[in-house]
């Protein structure tokens, strides 16, 4: 799970569990039997949020990200998808990944929702697919996600770039 900065990361015994307790929207990935990666994805109305897709370091840059990107799109056809990105930064050690990530993201047909997302630790970059987001989308969207007591502690804050 190198994929993602350590404020992103899962803990390893939290991934077990909702798996074994199939938590809705966590889907391991195969190819011809082989483990590539890993997607969560929450739906919200019409918004699909895809909070990780992490495909296995020795299964990168050979067009699998691509493919299972495609069949996310196809799975969640007329929904808006949505992912947050490290928002580019060059004072940032992993500029060039943020830019690779950001690239691969615009490559699949995402853009820029115009929208930055300040969760605890780090400033998210809202890409989107499908169409267009408004800041009450989000905040709604975020509102659903953490229900009330949690959303009062760790609301987002949104705000346009």
């Amino acid at each position: 799970m190198r994929a993602f900065p350590g404020a992103q990361r899962i803990p390893a015994w939290m991934l077990r569990y909702k798996l074994r307790n199939g938590k809705a929207g966590f889907n391991v990935v195969y190819w011809c039997d082989n483990w590539i990666g890993l997607i969560y994805i929450t739906e919200y109305q019409d918004i699909a949020f895809m909070h990780f897709l992490a495909i296995s370091e020795s299964c990168r840059s050979v067009g699998y990200g691509i493919k299972v990107m495609n069949a996310i799109k196809d799975t969640h056809a007329g929904k808006r998808i949505v992912a947050n990105i490290e928002k580019p930064d060059e004072q940032a050690k992993n500029y060039q990944q943020r830019i690779k990530r950001k690239s691969f993201y615009e490559r699949c047909g995402f853009s820029s929702s115009g929208y930055l997302v300040k969760e605890p630790g780090e400033q998210l970059e809202m890409m989107i697919f499908g169409g267009l987001i408004s800041k009450e989308d989000i905040e709604e969207f975020y509102d659903n996600l953490f229900g009330g007591v949690l959303g009062f502690f760790v609301k987002p804050k949104v705000t346009r770039i």
